[in-house]
């Protein structure tokens, strides 16, 4: 293992600041929803002899909320990007390019994957999940995760007019990648059937309005999307995808949006875990250890099952920075309660949306206009402009 001396300060940073010496390292592992909120709001309220270090794998990330937008062709990359060294800087936290792979909690180190490792006070995890199912023969050989915007972009950018693509994934990410993929990739003029293919392990939108689900299925059909449900994938191939039951489907590119699963290295951290997730309090502090946070998809309330989105972390933010904000300074933290009900707002492909609020919906091209100034803003508020 490298030394800590690789990053900004020694392995236990000792702070100058006009009130005397401070020691204080807050990492925050991951650059999702939640911690962006955490970044800026470290900004706003310095935390007096504390470092604050943000990890990310990736200098640049796009806001999940617009990439059936990019992926239909209606942004600009530069449009639904956030660059989180610049917002960093902003905020006088510092940027490392790094992937975590595991904790030594004893030690109070995160480990890099390649090698490097970084010493913490309090560390918040907000790292997603893992998008690549060890359950699926081939699928890290040969499928594109929908995160993988670079090979997304690529594989439906660059197919040919006759290829076929199949969408892993039966919530809302796999319906707005299907329903994007086929306005990009299918061309005025040529045949849609069977273009886009979309197969899901259990029921299309499970958990939502039947009207909801029914308008679904019916822009499926208009557009030519075909729909295979409770047909989980076993084996996935160059050409084509093998589902469990036996039969076998034509597949040129297979783009995975089945939602996260857990990362595997996580199992090892000794923390407690449900369903392979952190397991966390109401605080977002791990249920193990109280100096380590943890929120999105990353983690699971314990006792009470949610699902991962998008919005649940864009609501845990606020509480996450701040609680260790509250944590550094020995107080008392407040509880985050998620919402009993989450607005989805879902992308039809053609700048048309369809809003679902509990068990009422509707759609049209007023939800997409609505959905396209909520998520402007969004990246708008953590974009630097120099």
């Amino acid at each position: 293992m490298k030394p800590d001396s690789d990053f900004p300060s020694d392995a236990r940073i000792d702070v100058q600041t006009e009130e005397g010496r401070v020691t204080g390292r807050i990492v925050l592992a991951g650059g999702g929803h939640a911690h962006l909120q955490v970044v800026e709001s470290f900004g706003r309220r310095p935390l007096a002899g504390w470092q604050i270090v943000l990890v990310s794998p990736d200098e640049k990330v796009i806001y999940s909320g617009m990439l059936s937008g990019l992926l239909a062709g209606h942004y600009r990359r530069e449009e639904v990007e956030i660059d989180l060294p610049a917002l960093c800087r902003a905020n006088s936290v510092d940027f490392i390019q790094g992937r975590g792979d595991g904790i030594d909690r004893g030690r109070r180190r995160l480990l890099l994957d390649d090698g490097r490792e970084l010493s913490f006070d309090l560390l918040s995890l907000d790292i997603g999940g893992a998008f690549v199912p060890d359950s699926i023969t081939g699928a890290r050989d040969h499928a594109i995760p929908v995160r993988s915007i670079d090979r997304l972009l690529a594989a439906v950018g660059n197919g040919s007019e006759d290829e076929r693509f199949t969408v892993i994934g039966g919530g809302a990410g796999g319906v707005e990648t299907a329903l994007a993929v086929h306005h990009h990739a299918v061309l005025p003029g040529l045949p849609p059937a069977n273009r886009v293919r979309l197969v899901t392990a259990g029921a299309l939108l499970e958990e939502k309005p039947d009207g909801l689900r029914r308008q679904i299925r019916k822009l499926f059909e208009t557009r030519g999307i075909s729909l295979i449900e409770h047909a989980p994938v076993a084996e996935i191939s160059a050409t084509e995808i093998v589902l469990a039951d036996g039969r076998r489907f034509r597949s040129d590119a297979t783009l995975l949006a089945a939602g996260p699963t857990p990362h595997g290295w996580l199992a090892h951290t000794g923390l407690a875990l449900e369903d392979g997730f952190i397991a966390i309090r109401q605080t977002l502090q791990s249920v193990s250890d109280p100096d380590i946070f943890a929120a999105g998809d990353c983690a699971t309330l314990a006792g009470a099952w949610q699902p991962k989105s998008g919005v649940s972390a864009v609501r845990a933010g606020a509480i996450l920075a701040e609680n260790l904000h509250l944590r550094a300074a020995n107080e008392q933290l407040r509880a985050w309660h998620p919402p009993a009900r989450q607005l989805m707002l879902l992308a039809s492909g053609d700048q048309r949306a369809v809003a679902s609020w509990g068990m009422f919906w509707c759609a049209g091209r007023w939800v997409w206009r609505i959905k396209d100034r909520i998520d402007r803003r969004w990246v708008k508020r953590f974009t630097i402009f120099s």
